[in-house]
């Protein structure tokens, strides 16, 4: 798998760290424009490529191989560069997807509007964990699902939940609730069946309408003792 990574920060450096460190024959090349920290991560990564030069340069994307890669991975300090470097990867050099950092949260319309493959902002992902852990003790979202109206989330049963001791199949659950995965108090993880049990303390992962999440929690992990 071919990745180029533009911008050579701390979060390059981590990204970089960790997937040599998953050891799966990744091919990666990184663009920088400062020398200083080019060379830098040259010593510190040997199997790494690193080319000092700007990101949205047509010559060092070529230089780079960034023809038809499997991944171009924006992560400067400028919006503007992550933004027209993706375009350009995509559109000039038919990169299968493309990656872009957001650094002010205001920008995110823009970046998916010129359809960047995956945009983030590490400052709405932080924000989103903050008022979930605010509004929901014990139930949070582990994935929003791009361009649906659907999310995963992640429950603990509540022991005087009326889903315990029920199967699936018994069960109805709020909308559109499925469950698509369980791990049962004791360890054991568990593909759901429809004669799948609910357990008290079972960790649920299930695939949620936003409409459905306050129902969700009313009767699934905030249920008060009777």
């Amino acid at each position: 798998m071919r990745i180029i990574i533009v911008g050579g920060g701390k979060l390059a450096h981590y990204l970089i760290e960790t997937l040599i460190k998953n050891d799966n024959g990744y091919d990666i090349t990184l663009i920088e424009q400062i020398e200083e920290v080019s060379a830098e991560i040259a010593s510190q990564f040997e199997t790494v490529r690193v080319l000092h030069g700007d990101g949205t340069d047509l010559k060092v994307l070529a230089e780079a191989d960034c023809l038809k890669a499997d991944y171009y991975i924006a992560v400067t300090g400028k919006d503007e560069d992550n933004l027209v470097g993706c375009h350009i990867a995509k559109t000039v050099f038919d990169v299968r997807n493309t990656v872009a950092h957001v650094n002010n949260p205001a920008n995110m319309e823009l970046f998916q509007l010129l359809k960047v493959d995956l945009v983030y902002s590490r400052a709405l992902i932080l924000a989103d964990i903050i008022e979930q852990d605010i509004a929901w003790d014990g139930m949070r979202v582990v994935y929003n699902l791009p361009d649906q109206e659907i999310n995963i989330l992640e429950i603990e049963l509540s022991p005087s939940s009326q889903a315990v001791g029920k199967t699936l199949a018994e069960y109805d659950f709020p909308g559109r609730t499925k469950i698509v995965f369980m791990v049962h108090k004791d360890g054991q993880a568990e593909v759901p069946q429809g004669s799948s049990i609910m357990q008290a303390g079972d960790q649920l992962f299930l695939v949620a309408g936003g409409e459905d999440y306050d129902a969700i929690y009313a009767e699934m992990v905030a249920v008060e003792d009777i």
